[in-house]
């Protein structure tokens, strides 16, 4: 099945939403590669070329080479793939890993921040690090910076860590970082991309892994972000509870950090804060469990006893039902910019994130989140998770 996924990669390109269509309609990989041959898949003329040029030899050519790598790959079918990144949207269809893939078993915790440290951020993270356990493993980049000293201090306090790559396995990226990642993988850490061994790192590329590095974990912490920080698009795409340390709110180095709680970040007071998340999520998992499993936790209570007539009469005559909410009028929005935000909210079919409200309406990061803010405080749109929809 594993040259199914990699003729795909090769045909269609890393990160192609075609490609979790196109499995999603035939049903597995192999039945989406017999569907192209048979003139059966829905692809638009460019990729329809491009995979008509590409043959299965060269992906079985190309497993052959991987095997000999010694990198694994972990398909979204896999047992090991992480849950939580299956419920992103488009998640990749395959992971490259190498080193100890078991880490993917422990609880996940993304920690990223800007690449120019803050003295504060700086003593801050060894504190943090220090507090996780074993059964801990941070997920971050080796980008320089919050990552790279999130990174170190993982190896210092050994804590399991575990790169996202924006590149194939046997590129490097940042420069200089080849010795760092070598020392990770030995004491027992683990890459992991959906790039193949040979891809470079590139714009799209770092997009992408972003939604990765958001969406494995059950916790995010941003350590320090500034207004235009890359750190906040990961945190855009985590649909977990978001933390950020306390910090200067006055300084420009944490101004992202400020328009995050503003969109209902938390902030992060110790460990105990995410041990908590942890426990809810797992919660979560178990209320959402499969089969007979589901059914106990989520048992009906018993039956209450009859109550008498007496009292059903009183009942009737109590509590009248609350009459559903009308929308609001023009003249119950503080601006035009909040009537056009909210018009765009309710206009859509699922609850939407900040970054694509930027994209319908052309308001800046730092407007969107006064907006949000406000319609927020007024009961007119309800933020689940840095997703919002109306009321």
């Amino acid at each position: 099945m594993e040259k199914y996924y990699l003729w795909l990669l090769l045909a269609l390109g890393e990160g192609a939403p075609e490609i979790t269509q196109l499995i999603g309609s035939a049903g597995s990989p192999e039945a989406a590669y017999e569907a192209f041959r048979a003139n059966a898949a829905p692809l638009g003329a460019e990729l329809a070329e491009r995979a008509e040029q590409t043959t299965l030899e060269s992906a079985e050519k190309l497993l052959a080479e991987i095997n000999k790598l010694g990198i694994k790959m972990i398909t979204i079918d896999s047992p090991q793939y992480p849950a939580l990144l299956k419920e992103q949207e488009n998640p990749p269809c395959v992971l490259f890993a190498y080193g100890n893939t078991e880490l993917l078993k422990r609880k996940l915790l993304t920690i990223v921040g800007s690449r120019a440290v803050t003295g504060y951020t700086r003593s801050a993270i060894p504190r943090i690090i220090s507090e996780l356990g074993r059964n801990y493993a941070a997920v971050s980049s080796l980008s320089e910076g919050c990552d790279q000293l999130t990174c170190l201090n993982a190896l210092k306090y050994d804590v399991p860590f575990i790169e996202v790559m924006p590149c194939g396995v046997t590129q490097t990226y940042p420069k200089g970082s080849r010795t760092l990642r070598k020392f990770l993988v030995q004491n027992g850490g683990l890459l992991i991309t959906e790039c193949l061994p040979k891809t470079h790192s590139s714009n799209s590329v770092f997009l992408r892994r972003s939604r990765i590095i958001g969406g494995i974990s059950a916790v995010t912490l941003v350590l320090q972000a500034g207004a235009h920080s890359g750190a906040l698009a990961t945190a855009e795409y985590s649909r977990a509870p978001v933390f950020l340390p306390p910090n200067d709110i006055f300084k420009p180095e944490y101004a992202g950090v400020v328009s995050a709680v503003r969109k209902g970040c938390k902030l992060y007071y110790g460990q105990q804060d995410i041990e908590a998340a942890f426990k809810r999520a797992t919660e979560r998992e178990k209320e959402n469990a499969p089969g007979d499993e589901k059914k106990k936790l989520r048992a009906s209570p018993a039956p209450k006893p009859k109550a008498p007539a007496q009292d059903k009469k009183e009942d009737k005559k109590t509590t009248p039902a609350e009459p559903p909410k009308s929308a609001p009028e023009e003249s119950d929005f503080e601006s035009e910019k909040h009537r056009s935000l909210y018009l765009a909210i309710s206009g859509l079919d699922h609850p939407a994130a900040a970054e694509e409200l930027i994209g319908m309406t052309g308001f800046d990061a730092a407007e969107i989140a006064e907006l949000l803010l406000d319609l927020e405080l007024s009961d007119m749109i309800v933020n689940t998770h840095n997703r919002y929809t109306v009321t």
